[in-house]
């Protein structure tokens, strides 16, 4: 088994049955449209049909170019958690994937894995993804263990380099026929993903949670309030939680005609980060540091300057005198306002 750690020119040239790390898991698999190879894999792993087998596409884009409706309810739920560990299934009405379709339905997915998006993306075609295992055992997540035991199953391999053992977290499975239904859950709570379909949460994010991003969500959350939206606004930071907003902060809302006294800085952790649809930093490197961190946060991640259309950082106030905070308050505000205008248009 030949393994490739990154992207070549002959990858895209290669078929059969690969080897392949979502992000989470270890998986088998091949192009969608390999009937052959398809019908491989069920018998490599003992089973008689395609169920639990998942579609990985590279971004959502190529949703509508295999004719996959997606209902307005679940468009902002697919910008939230893809790429990532949510599997949904969606009516495939035109049988754009007849050899793993079931019922007349298809589970898609965009993995949180770069390196497979990219080989996906190389190759034009979306592939199957099934756990490494015979049917009714535990998926194997060691690499050395699926090269020993499972090896002769596959053609080649599309693995990072710096994986040898994965997580084992299987994704949820959501779907959507008029309402929300939960097939299965795992890392992504339901309940995280059934407050998302209700309301979109925007988050603010700056170093510790008590001097600018408390100004940006207590001001924007005024904006949403006053035009009556259905926007959920936090605030979070890098460092740990629980403290009190900045004395300065608090005093330039109250000037303002809000009240942010109750505020508790918040840490910024994975479920904040993949509970939210929208992060918006205050500097670069706070946009960089989640991304280290997050990197599948990187298509809703932007600094404040940058998704209003403006520039620079905004910089930190703390340990400065009023006057500072008043013109760190109108930094943030213009750039709210731009925002808020976007997203309401």
């Amino acid at each position: 088994m030949k393994i490739y750690n990154k992207i070549t020119k002959n990858l895209k040239n290669l078929s059969g049955v690969h080897l392949h790390y979502t992000g989470n898991m270890f998986g088998v698999g091949c192009s969608v449209f390999d009937e052959g190879s398809i019908k491989n894999i069920r018998e490599l792993k003992g089973k008689k049909d395609s169920a639990g087998f998942v579609v990985l596409i590279s971004d959502c884009k190529w949703l509508e170019k295999y004719n996959i409706n997606v209902p307005p309810e679940m468009v902002k739920i697919l910008q939230q958690y893809w790429p990532g560990n949510l599997t949904v299934i969606f009516p495939d009405t035109e049988n754009s994937f007849r050899y793993v379709a079931v019922d007349g339905h298809v589970a898609i997915r965009v993995p949180q894995d770069e390196l497979l998006r990219n080989y996906i993306k190389q190759t034009g075609s979306p592939v199957i993804s099934t756990s490494v295992n015979l049917s009714g055992s535990h998926p194997e997540t060691d690499f050395k263990t699926i090269e020993n035991k499972f090896g002769s199953w596959f053609d080649f391999a599309v693995v990072p380099q710096s994986i040898s053992w994965a997580k084992g977290v299987p994704s949820t499975i959501i779907k959507f026929d008029k309402e929300l239904e939960l097939i299965r859950e795992s890392s992504i709570k339901f309940s995280q993903i059934k407050r998302s379909i209700k309301t979109s949460r925007i988050l603010f994010v700056c170093t510790a949670n008590i001097c600018r991003s408390p100004m940006a969500e207590y001001y924007f959350k005024k904006l949403v309030e006053e035009n009556g939206l259905n926007f959920d606004v936090k605030s979070a930071g890098f460092l740990e939680s629980n403290q009190p907003i900045s004395e300065n902060s608090r005093l330039v809302l109250l000037e303002n005609g809000i009240d942010a006294s109750a505020h508790v800085s918040t840490k910024i952790n994975e479920e904040v980060i993949y509970g939210s649809w929208l992060i918006l930093t205050m500097t670069e490197s706070h946009k960089l540091g989640i991304l280290d961190k997050y990197p599948n946060a990187k298509l809703k991640t932007f600094t404040l300057s940058e998704f209003s259309g403006l520039k620079k950082d905004i910089g930190d106030p703390y340990g400065m005198g009023l006057k500072e905070y008043r013109k760190t308050y109108e930094l943030i505000k213009q750039r709210c306002d731009l925002i808020f205008d976007k997203l309401t248009k």
